[in-house]
């Protein structure tokens, strides 16, 4: 069950030099109850390394960790799921591959993709970018409000928008059906991050 509305996305670079462990404690206690890990410099090894703790630590808030592509080390850290891109494994073979045992989420930028994950047994998507952002610039153009609302209607499952999304324009993504926001640079800092966290909360509850 997908019971979370705000979906922190990390990148170790952005909040340095404060350590992303630190980073994520601070947003778990903020009240953030889903991380996606999204480390995708680092080799297996390095992965692994800086997913264990994490993990352990959204254990012991009983929130969701979610390791970006990596379906075997999601299983090795003890994660809640996995995140898929654009042109990863289909759905059903990460469920297979994880014996059920694994919520997947999936990036998706068009109506089709959404569709597709959908049919493949997807448990939420992101879709963007709906704002213009500096997190991910070669995406291409945003696709905003009205082609958010064109996908929410267009699929069953959560959609959550992604991509440069402000505490001020939560309600404008939530008017339009998402069922939650996901947030990158919006709480990804080495000070503040949970007050950060706490204004996207506010928002969406």
């Amino acid at each position: 069950m997908i019971n979370f509305k705000l979906y922190a996305i990390t990148d170790r670079h952005q909040c340095a030099p404060t350590p992303l462990a630190d980073v994520v404690s601070e947003l778990l206690d903020a009240g953030i109850t889903a991380i996606q890990l999204r480390e995708k410099d680092l080799s297996d090894t390095e992965l692994i390394e800086l997913a264990r703790p994490i993990a352990g630590l959204c254990q012991n808030y009983e929130s969701k960790l979610f390791i970006n592509t990596s379906t075997h080390i999601a299983l090795e850290v003890g994660a809640a799921g996995v995140h898929l891109p654009k042109n990863a494994a289909p759905v059903t073979e990460v469920k297979a591959q994880a014996g059920g045992d694994l919520y997947v989420g999936c990036s998706v930028h068009s109506l089709d993709a959404a569709q597709n994950r959908e049919a493949e047994g997807a448990d939420f998507v992101t879709y963007s970018p709906i704002y213009p952002t500096a997190s991910k610039p070669g995406y291409g153009p945003t696709v905003g409000i009205t082609s958010l609302a064109a996908v929410i209607e267009g699929v069953k499952l959560p959609v959550f928008a992604l991509g440069g999304i402000t505490p001020a324009r939560v309600a404008e993504c939530l008017t339009a059906g998402a069922f939650g926001i996901a947030v990158m640079s919006g709480v990804m800092s080495p000070e503040n991050a949970a007050k950060q966290a706490k204004h996207y909360l506010y928002t969406l509850y």
